[in-house]
């Protein structure tokens, strides 16, 4: 999507209501930030010791010594760096319901995400982090709707995941952050949704995505919001397989009874609907003459599209403008992930946020000493513009030093403080629609399931794929003989099942359609050896060359030539490989990441 100017919308009488009550609740908080962005280092300070403070008489607090901490430098002396599994003993004992184990509060929630073994990560949530996310997704909406008054006038058309999937030992729900957000947004942002909650838990994703559109047909959407765009696109391309339906629906006032949407909801919906012959001759008319049914057809009161757009994200952006206006904008959603919200995007430029530094307590490891036995731990008010860093959390929630495995680029400066961006998951992660793959999984997945291969071949790595939807490739090289197809494809089927057993992210993508099934690309005899060849010739050592079989690089297959695809429907494979299908460049001036040229730390993004 471009970053045009919004249309001009003059605002309706709910949209200003709803642009006064945030102007109430979230200005003074957006200036009391601004003021604070001009003193980082002392801004910072107060917050990590607020959370100590806070947090003083917890487990966690007490075997780390919390009243000693004296300082910034004395917090990264005395307590150490923490991933997952390091706090994984103290999670399950907050999950059982024991008291003051990470934090002062009790946790009122687990979000559920990928970590790097088959055991999902429950991150906490409690009321003040909840309270912080809240806070900082009011502020983007402050500093969205300055800019795009009109995006109050309709409805927001927002796509999350269930809130509650099960309940810890304790009896804490447990399920997925986007859902426990879209549940407890202040009422009056609510009210502007256009699908019900309830719609987002029908267990079928077909029938889910058709209700989603149902619904949205006869809305007028004048913001979309969700943050990963790949749910946008997979939207779109829905609304086009089932456009005759969807008018048919319009007509008779119905909800297709050919999907799977559970009785009492189907009848619950129905009694809003009504037929609607003209708005169906409309959609009709439309179809006859430009052959589909786009989103920029229906939805054209559409102001402002706010999702990501750094990362892999960017890979869907192209894409977007085959289905909306090249002059809708749209806005980066922040660094925001299941631990924290971690950043604040107040222009459509880009794909860069202003650090939340009055929320969260940050350190950063510049990207060439990730692997240093002793790393230099930086603050915020020490990054430099330009610079690739690994980022470690200190939350409200009860993280501490918590490296969350995340690189993230300055891409600019709003007085003092960092504007950040998104690049991606550490090194052997991969992530293109959310599913945060990581590198032993696959391989656990990979030596699971050799049993269906008796022929002897090397293994080389599993690769993304660009496409439609997209997917991932392994890439294989055979020892001796060529292995039959079928064979290939009972492996790689086993594969996918195992990883989908090993990674409920990843499952979640695949079932719900956002990620297509790995193909295997077998390389042709010799390929894995002369690249190592090319790269010990570059410089890299002979001895410690290896390769990640997991490399989220979307280019690193350019490196092998391929002998043969086997995939299930080998034609469809052909059409969206990775060659076929052109992958936008992170700085090409479309997507706007980075600013052409540094700007002075005064005047970058103005408010």
């Amino acid at each position: 999507m471009q970053n045009t100017a919004s249309q001009n919308h003059r605002p309706g009488l709910r949209s200003w209501c709803i642009q006064s009550l945030l102007a109430a609740s979230a200005s003074h908080g957006a200036h009391r930030f601004e003021e604070q962005c001009r003193f980082p280092r002392e801004t910072q300070e107060a917050v990590l010791n607020r959370i100590l403070t806070e947090n003083t008489s917890t487990a966690f607090g007490n075997q780390h010594n919390f009243p000693q901490v004296r300082s910034m430098t004395g917090f990264q002396n005395i307590v150490p760096t923490t991933s997952y599994e390091f706090l994984r003993p103290y999670i399950e004992c907050s999950a059982e319901g024991k008291k003051r184990i990470l934090t002062q509060e009790n946790p009122v929630y687990f979000a559920t995400t990928s970590g790097t073994t088959g055991s999902p990560k429950m991150i906490p949530t409690t009321p003040s982090s909840r309270k912080a996310k809240s806070n900082l997704m009011k502020r983007w909406l402050y500093y969205a709707s300055k800019n795009h008054p009109g995006m109050f006038n309709g409805k927001i058309l927002a796509m999350v995941s269930p809130e509650i999937e099960g309940f810890t030992e304790g009896g804490i729900p447990m399920g997925s952050e986007s859902g426990h957000a879209y549940r407890h947004m202040p009422a009056v942002l609510r009210s502007l949704y256009a699908i019900p909650y309830e719609v987002f838990e029908i267990e079928d994703y077909e029938a889910k995505y058709y209700t989603i559109l149902r619904i949205a047909i006869e809305s007028d959407i004048t913001a979309i919001g969700t943050c990963n765009p790949s749910t946008i696109l997979l939207l779109s391309q829905k609304l086009q397989e089932n456009k005759e339906s969807l008018v048919q629906d319009v007509r008779d006032g119905k909800i297709n009874s050919g999907f799977a949407v559970p009785n009492e909801l189907r009848n619950r919906l129905s009694s809003h609907f009504a037929p609607n012959p003209g708005l169906a001759q409309r959609f009709e008319k439309l179809i006859e003459n430009t052959g589909g049914l786009l989103p920029k057809d229906i939805w054209t009161n559409l102001s402002l599209i706010g999702c990501w757009k750094g990362g892999s994200a960017s890979l869907y952006l192209n894409e977007l403008q085959k289905y909306f206006s090249p002059t809708t904008p749209c806005r980066d959603w922040g660094y925001f992930s299941s631990e924290a919200r971690g950043s604040l995007p107040i222009s459509d430029q880009g794909c860069g946020g202003i650090l939340s530094i009055d929320t969260n307590f940050y350190e950063f490891v510049p990207e060439e000493a990730r692997e240093s036995n002793r790393p230099t731990f930086l603050t915020a008010d020490e990054l430099e513009l330009g610079k690739r860093y690994y980022v470690y959390l200190t939350t409200s929630a009860g993280l501490y030093r918590y490296d969350i495995d995340d690189m993230l680029e300055v891409v600019g400066f709003f007085h003092e403080t960092p504007i950040v961006a998104f690049v991606q998951k550490g090194t052997g992660v991969s992530s293109l629609t959310g599913e945060k793959l990581y590198e032993g999984q696959v391989c656990e997945a990979v030596r699971t399931s050799t049993h269906c291969l008796e022929e002897s071949f090397d293994f080389v790595c599993a690769t993304p794929d660009w496409g439609h939807p997209p997917r991932y490739s392994f890439l294989v090289e055979e020892k001796s003989h060529s292995v039959p197809e079928e064979r290939w494809l009972s492996w790689v089927d086993e594969v996918d099942k195992e990883m989908q057993q090993l990674n409920p992210e990843y499952k979640s993508k695949r079932t719900s359609l956002r990620l297509d099934s790995p193909i295997v690309k077998v390389l042709k005899r010799g390929e894995f050896d002369a690249y190592r060849r090319s790269q010990v010739e570059a410089g890299r050592a002979d001895g410690q060359f290896k390769i990640l079989k997991l490399n989220p690089d979307i280019e690193f297959q350019k490196n092998f030539k391929i002998d043969r695809v086997v995939a299930p429907n080998h034609a469809s494979a052909k059409k969206q490989s990775y060659e076929s299908v052109p992958v936008p460049n992170r700085f090409d001036s479309r997507f706007q990441v980075i600013p052409s040229a540094p700007q002075p730390r005064s005047e970058y993004m103005p408010m």
